[in-house]
């Protein structure tokens, strides 16, 4: 049986209190791979957005629960086993995050966490 793991090799490249830029490594026994697709695995939404969260809460403090919606969710080219991709998360606003992952292949997915208003 395959030992599968749920997040990517992460590697913080810059912090600031505006922005994070992060470079993961999605490793082919990625979970999510699994049965998306046989014939040629690729990253789902769900889990990309997921991570959003994650770091948006491990590097920038964030409390994902708050979040209302995800505006302007954009999934350009898909992500496969070994990419190497750049996540980017930036403060635009106190509520408002933006996102977007990218790599030599090109821009993958972008868009915008609001949370609540305190």
């Amino acid at each position: 049986m395959t030992d599968f793991v749920y997040k990517p090799d992460c590697q913080l490249i810059e912090q600031s209190d505006e922005h994070v830029l992060l470079k993961l490594t999605i490793p082919e026994n990625l979970y999510y791979f699994q049965g998306h697709f046989p014939q040629a695995a690729i990253l789902p939404g769900v889990a990309q957005l997921d991570w959003v969260m994650h770091y948006l809460t491990e590097f920038m403090a964030v409390d994902c629960t708050k979040t209302v919606s995800i505006d302007a969710l954009k999934f350009q080219i898909i992500v496969q086993p070994n990419y190497v991709v750049d996540l980017r998360l930036k403060k635009i606003k106190a509520n408002k995050f933006s996102f977007s992952y990218s790599s030599t292949h090109g821009q993958h997915a972008s868009g915008k966490v609001v949370l609540a208003d305190d």
